[in-house]
């Protein structure tokens, strides 16, 4: 019988200082996780899916 494998998942309410950077250490660390980031702030997440980071971070911009 074939193993079924857990798709490991999680969400995070808010791209700001905390909830993106830590997102994007998670996402690189753990390859095989699907994450998602949510915010009410729609120019804040286009932000995120640019080039033009919201928040300045040292060494956030080679990892995102």
């Amino acid at each position: 019988m074939a193993k079924s494998r857990f798709v490991k998942k999680i969400l995070c309410i808010g791209a700001g200082y905390v909830g993106g950077p830590t997102m994007t250490v998670i996402a690189n660390f753990c390859p095989d996780y699907k994450i998602t980031v949510a915010d009410i702030s729609e120019e804040r997440i286009r932000q995120w899916n640019s080039n033009d980071l919201p928040i300045y971070e040292p060494g956030l911009k080679e990892r995102v």
